[in-house]
């Protein structure tokens, strides 16, 4: 029987592994066949929205062609004497190269105007001129041959051109889903001639050469700067009529061309809509500081999904199901955020989605296949690993809420009950002042509980398991010795052993030196009895639990304030953060107060700081108190108090403010010198009248309010309107 399980394991392995073998070679197919590539280049829209606008070569200007200039100019196409004045002026004021993207493919029906543009070309060898290499199909020998056909301008300009590139995008080849986020810039006509971009013939001509061979129809991925507008836009029609400083072009490569939505030279971007000519700006800009977006190599990405796809299948077969899900989800997370560090700061493409692909069909595969053989091999056993994953799961849930720990206890002792099937429980925790177990929660229990009960260390079961560590359980209570003076709480008067039949009683344990509690189960509800399996998975459930219910502890005392039970200032920080970028995105309000005790440390002076410091619980109570449930409250330092007031604007704000200053104003706090009243002054500030950048900016405003409260003769309220600070009209009794 060993050696039949030996041999089915090694099957299953195989098994698995040829899952494996398989979903790669169908993803690096598929891969291969470009299925991936739609959602690819959407990751990549999406990694140019993430990073946002980058710097641009400052040699880089744009003039262009607006509705201003058409109002002013008249209606295109202008005569070539227009062209030709503003080259003029451009090359004298010591401009470095001046490129045209404009095409001027037929002669003018003035002969005049041609010359005078032609001249301007003669005398001046750093002008780039616009060609178009547009798709053509030939019939040739009985087969269709597709070629590229060039459109040049006039021969008469060509001759004079210091260059002449193409100024067309290959949508077909290189951007089918029709936005533009690659071009060549080479490419060869039906002549078999080889024309350079426009944007690669402005960098010769300004005598700044690629660093790079450029064969033609090579792809080269845009390194976009930003949305339309991150050049620097200059209006042709204000150097026509002599309106604009010409020094500001002395040394600068300026790009010529039409940015008038009218003129229809518009390309989709993974930034939206962008002018031809400053689509060109950022290829010509990528040429000059070489910074094309470098895309891995398919046999790279596939390189990388093998070793990661290994990584998983080494951990199913080390650890499991669950060691492989945290191997795929590490190699996902791994994957994403290399996606987007690699793009933002290396300029790379990493082709991510079949190796998540690949990941996650390898993965869901072999998981159904392993579960299902480990099912045939032994039934029983994936019985007992099935109800310990569910259990594991309920209770890691609360990792998310952490703060409640109260809500963890219920959880973590229901989720016991469920798992083991039982009546009822408790779940007991130490209370270190008192070093006696303290009933946290009761489920089942017949009869109210007391609000604390207190069971020494070392008496009773509870207390045996805990000083032991060690787990008690007994099947037949009446008959068991153990037992004979047991007596459950929360039991009506008599019923005593009677009403129990068996108890499996474990300890929280956190190591093995250290125990925080027992967890207690009874009565299994299908009469039968605790058994071992039982009970080492109550030991699992035991110590997770112990773990979170410890970590609850230790991120209470990391976030929660002992004094105040307020949230710290860390804290409140990250939390206030996280709730002005919500109201950001959604455009909703959020205010912020900030409220200060009057006169804090002359009244520390007079009646001392252990007053004092009852004074800060009071007036934190009552802040707590008066908020509501989405409002986050913090000390923020000393005896000074911060609250987040999410979709709250500042009327609201006020209102609450108010009503926090006035139940102060009103209450009493009781001290060992007796009752003592207390005033505080408070400050609020609104995204909505303040602007605010940031969630720093906003409390700034708030503070900034809450001083002007103690100018203004403290207790009272103070909005900061953005503008001026509005003060109630609370007179001082």
């Amino acid at each position: 029987m060993i050696v039949l399980s030996i041999i089915n394991k090694k099957a299953v392995n195989l098994i698995v592994l040829a899952i494996y073998a398989a979903v790669f070679a169908l993803s690096g197919y598929y891969y291969s066949k470009g299925a991936f590539e739609g959602i690819e280049a959407r990751i990549i829209d999406s990694n140019f929205k993430r990073r946002g606008t980058i710097a641009t070569d400052k040699k880089i200007l744009i003039v262009g062609f607006t509705d201003a200039c058409m109002n002013l100019i008249g209606k295109w196409p202008w005569k070539r004497t227009v062209h030709a004045s503003v080259i003029e002026k451009l090359e004298k004021a010591g401009a470095k190269a001046v490129a045209v993207d404009v095409l001027f493919q037929d002669k003018s029906s003035a002969g005049a105007d041609d010359h005078s543009l032609a001249r301007v070309l003669a005398e001046n060898k750093n002008i780039v001129l616009s060609a178009v290499m547009s798709p053509k199909t030939i019939y040739q020998d009985g087969v269709l041959i597709n070629t590229k056909q060039s459109v040049m301008p006039t021969a008469e300009f060509a001759a004079k051109a210091g260059g002449i590139g193409f100024i067309s995008v290959n949508y077909d080849a290189l951007n089918p889903d029709g936005i533009l986020r690659s071009v060549s810039l080479a490419d060869i006509d039906e002549n078999d001639k080889k024309l350079e971009s426009f944007a690669l013939v402005t960098a010769r001509i300004s005598g700044l050469a690629p660093g790079f061979a450029v064969p033609p129809g090579a792809r080269y991925y845009l390194n976009y700067h930003g949305p339309a507008q991150t050049y620097e836009y200059l209006t042709f029609s204000k150097i026509y009529s002599d309106k604009l400083e010409m020094s500001h072009f002395k040394d600068k490569i300026v790009l010529i061309g039409p940015l008038a939505t009218a003129l229809g030279d518009l390309h989709h971007t993974p930034y939206g809509t962008m002018p031809g000519t400053e689509v060109q700006a950022n290829v010509l800009n990528c040429i000059l500081s070489n910074s094309f977006l470098k895309r891995l190599p398919g046999w790279g990405a596939m390189f990388i999904c093998a070793l990661l796809m290994a990584a998983c299948y080494i951990a199913l077969l080390w650890r499991g199901l669950l060691y492989s899900a945290a191997a795929c989800f590490l190699s996902l997370t791994l994957m994403a955020a290399a996606n987007i560090f690699m793009f933002s700061f290396a300029g790379c493409i990493i082709d991510i989605v079949p190796i998540i692909t690949a990941l996650l069909v390898s993965y869901f595969i072999s998981a159904l296949f392993f579960s299902y053989a480990s099912l045939l091999m032994s039934n029983s056993l994936l019985s007992k690993r099935v109800r310990e994953l569910n259990a594991l799961y309920s209770i890691s849930k609360n990792i998310s809420e952490l703060i409640n720990l109260d809500k963890i206890l219920k959880d973590v002792l229901d989720e016991a009950i469920k798992t083991i099937g039982t009546e009822r429980g408790s779940l007991m925790l130490i209370d270190e002042d008192e070093q006696k177990l303290e009933v946290k929660v009761a489920a089942g229990i017949e009869g109210p509980v007391e609000h604390k009960v207190l069971i020494p260390i070392g008496e009773g079961i509870a207390g045996k398991v805990f000083s032991d560590g060690v787990p008690m359980v007994s099947n037949d209570i009446a008959r068991d010795e153990r037992f004979k003076n047991f007596a459950e709480f929360g039991n009506k008067e008599g019923a005593g052993v009677s009403a129990v039949r068996n108890i499996l009683c474990v300890p929280l344990l956190i190591s093995e030196k250290k125990t925080i509690g027992v967890i207690n189960i009874v009565n299994k509800t299908d009469n039968s009895i605790f058994s071992h399996d039982d009970v080492k998975l109550m030991e699992t459930i035991a110590h997770h639990a112990a773990t979170l219910i410890e970590n609850s502890k230790l991120y209470k005392l990391a976030t929660v304030d002992g004094m105040t039970s307020l949230y710290v200032h860390r804290y409140f920080q990250v939390r206030f953060k996280e709730e002005f970028s919500r109201a950001l995105r959604y455009n909703k309000n959020i205010s912020a107060l900030m409220t200060d005790i009057d006169h804090f440390k002359k009244f520390n002076d007079t009646y001392g700081h252990q007053c004092g410091d009852m004074v800060l619980s009071h007036v934190a109570r009552i802040v707590r108190e008066t908020i509501r449930n989405i409002d986050i409250a913090a000390r923020y330092g000393g005896e000074e108090f911060a609250v987040a007031l999410p979709e709250t604007d500042a009327e609201g704000a006020y209102k609450l403010a108010e009503r926090i200053r006035k139940n102060v104003e009103e209450s009493a706090c009781c001290t060992p010198k007796g009752d003592l009243k207390v005033t505080i002054s408070l400050g609020v500030a609104c995204n909505c009248n303040t602007k605010s950048p940031t969630h720093l900016a906003l409390i700034a405003c708030a503070d900034s309010a809450l001083y002007k409260s103690k100018e203004g003769g403290r207790n009272r309220v103070t909005v900061f309107t953005g503008e001026r600070l509005l003060a109630d009209e609370k007179e001082d009794e």
